[in-house]
């Protein structure tokens, strides 16, 4: 858990993708990048990496947190 946090942490728009899906519960890539401030590509590569560690999965065109994704972002929080 602790080299995932690290890994979320370390990048800004990782912890802020994530924090979004928590409380958005989910959202599709188009709003993602609107609600980030960021491109699209920047989105579709942040989402790429956050299911490849199994924190979020796509589920037709939304994405939403896995199981491991809401407890790492709620620990991202109390950090």
């Amino acid at each position: 858990m602790e080299e995932l946090i690290g890994f979320v942490t370390g990048n800004k728009n990782r912890q802020k993708l994530l924090a979004l899906l928590g409380s958005k519960r989910q959202l599709d890539a188009d709003n993602l990048a609107k609600n980030m401030h960021i491109a699209r590509p920047s989105v579709n590569k942040i989402v790429d990496e956050l299911i490849e560690k199994e924190l979020i999965v796509q589920d037709s065109e939304m994405y939403k947190l896995t199981e491991l994704g809401e407890s790492l972002e709620r620990k991202v929080q109390n950090i």
